[in-house]
C-alpha cells in the first residue's frame, strides 16, 4: 500500500514539475536574449509577429536581425559594438548634450535635430531619422558599459511607404522593454 501511495505522489510531483517547466519555457520564448562578448546580455520581448531572423558576430560587432513573415512590415537590425572612446561610459545618460551630439556626428543622411527618450529601465536613447525619403530609416542609439548599441529600423522589403509613427512607436516599445543583464 505504501509503495502505491509513493508512486502516486511521485507521479503527481512529476506532472507538476513538467507543467512548471512547460510554463517556464513558454515564458522564456517571449524573450530574445543576445549575449554580448560575455560582458552582459540584452534581453527583450520580441515584437508580436517578429522573430530573430539572424544573429552573427562580424568584425567584433554583434548583428541581430528581426523580421516579420509579412514583407511589407519594417525590419530592424540590432547592432552592438565596443567603442573605445566610450570604454569608461556606463550609460548614454552619463554623456553631456554636446557629447551626445558628437555621437551622432556629421552624417548627412540624418536630421540635425535628434530626439532623446528614456527607456522603462532608465536608459537614455537617441532617436535619429533619415532626411532622404528614398532611403527612409530610423536609428536608435544608446551606450552601455562602453558598447554602442544601435537599433536600425527600415521599411519592409516590399513596401514603398515611409516608416509610420506607429512603426516608430513599435521600435520605441521594443527598446523600452530591453533589459541589460550583467554576465553571470
Amino acid at each position: 500500500m505504501m509503495k502505491k501511495i509513493m508512486a502516486v505522489v511521485l507521479c503527481i510531483l512529476l506532472a507538476v514539475s513538467c507543467g512548471l517547466a512547460a510554463a517556464e519555457s513558454a515564458q522564456k520564448e517571449d524573450y530574445t536574449v543576445v549575449t554580448v562578448n560575455g560582458a552582459f546580455k540584452i534581453r527583450g520581448i520580441t515584437p508580436e509577429g517578429y522573430q530573430l531572423a539572424d544573429s552573427q558576430n562580424l568584425d567584433g560587432a554583434i548583428w541581430a536581425s528581426f523580421s516579420s513573415a509579412d514583407p511589407t512590415k519594417p525590419y530592424f537590425d540590432l547592432v552592438i559594438s565596443f567603442a573605445e572612446e566610450y570604454a569608461n561610459v556606463e550609460k548614454l545618460n552619463d554623456l553631456s548634450d554636446a557629447e551626445m551630439k558628437q555621437l551622432v556626428g556629421d552624417d548627412p543622411t540624418v536630421n540635425e535635430k535628434y530626439d532623446v527618450m528614456e527607456t522603462d529601465f532608465g536608459t537614455k536613447v537617441l532617436i535619429l531619422r533619415s532626411n532622404n525619403q528614398d532611403d527612409d530609416f530610423a536609428c536608435f542609439i544608446t551606450i552601455y558599459r562602453g558598447y554602442e548599441i544601435a537599433l536600425n529600423l527600415f521599411p519592409g522589403f516590399e513596401s514603398s511607404a515611409p516608416l509610420s509613427d506607429d512603426q516608430i512607436s513599435q521600435a520605441v516599445k521594443f527598446l523600452s522593454d530591453l533589459d541589460f543583464v550583467p554576465a553571470e
